[in-house]
């Protein structure tokens, strides 16, 4: 019998050291990237900024800081919540460049309510409209606010605050959501989600699951018996449930159902993706009956296992 071995076996079996050719273009594509420079980086994460609904936000924010900021002084305890949650509520809402964001966000709230306190302290100059009462000396009792006094009691309190407060919130919610989104993206992509069974204590209790409460129910249980769960799928317009296990480093690909009767189509289409898929061992579970053509279908083959509800209970109770 003859072995057909190409160039470079044949050189190695007659002890010649082979060689790996490189050519220059596979070089160029294994070469990393060069950095983009700092500038550049800035004005695409500038461009990025999704201006209008960031400005029109801290303008809002600047509006509630200074009602907060320029009433009395339990107004002012609560002005702290301020630009915390307006950091939280764009960074719902905005899909990337969180921190550049929260940035601009804290940066033009700054601004704007300077400007309005800047308004305010003129018109209180002018005796149109009662100035503040504020905290002067950590020592001294609260004392009405000159214009001076109230500039730069606003400049040291709320540059702290009006700054990186709402960019934490923006960066914090803005990686949250799209943790969130990312968990409903899978969720479509595999059809809907599990949901927890609750007990079971009898077999009506079982046949009584939802085809979500029953993958829950299944999961739990090939676990307790060493299995380790990968994946799941709705399939078939949620008539059918394919769960991903491994056992022992082996696949297996569970096919169920909570059909009243489970046909030999079941066991047909769960043969053909274990075919498509080379997974060499499935089941099928169903938390109700076989057809007697389903059951010897399965009875003869020795790489799938059929288990109805009465079998399951016991394996469960067991």
């Amino acid at each position: 019998m003859s072995v057909d071995t190409t160039p470079e076996q044949r050189d190695q079996s007659a002890g010649e050291p082979t060689k790996s050719i490189v050519s220059p273009e596979s070089k160029a594509e294994a070469a990393p990237e060069p950095r983009q420079p700092l500038a550049e980086r800035l004005g695409l994460s500038f461009n990025a900024i999704d201006w209008r609904q960031t400005i029109l936000l801290a303008l809002a924010m600047a509006v509630s800081w200074c009602v907060f900021f320029l009433g009395p002084s339990l107004l002012q305890i609560l002005a702290g919540i301020v630009p915390v949650m307006a950091g939280l509520f764009l960074g719902r809402r905005v899909k990337g460049e969180w921190l550049g964001h929260g940035l601009v966000l804290g940066g033009a709230g700054f601004a704007f309510g300077l400007i309005i306190v800047l308004v305010y302290g003129g018109l209180g100059q002018a005796g149109l409209v009662p100035m503040p009462v504020l905290q002067l000396e950590p020592n001294a009792p609260p004392a009405t606010a000159d214009l001076r006094e109230l500039l730069f009691f606003y400049t040291t309190f709320s540059l702290f605050a009006l700054v990186p407060f709402p960019a934490f919130g923006t960066v914090m919610a803005g990686r949250a959501e799209q943790r969130n989104r990312k968990l409903r993206e899978d969720v479509t992509d595999r059809g809907g989600r599990l949901e927890r069974a609750g007990v079971v204590r009898t077999l009506d209790d079982l046949r009584g699951l939802s085809l979500p409460q029953f993958g829950s129910f299944v999961v739990a249980l090939y676990r307790k018996k060493g299995f380790e769960f990968k994946d799941y799928r709705f399939i078939d317009k949620d008539k059918h449930l394919d769960l991903e296990l491994t056992y022992e480093g082996e696949p297996y690909l569970l096919r169920l159902t909570v059909a009243d009767k489970v046909t030999p189509g079941t066991m047909q289409s769960l043969l053909q993706d274990m075919k498509r898929r080379s997974i060499a061992k499935g089941v099928v579970l169903t938390s109700t009956e076989f057809t007697p053509d389903a059951a010897k279908s399965a009875a003869g083959r020795r790489n799938v296992v059929a288990i109805d509800g009465q079998t399951l209970f016991e394996i469960a109770e067991a």
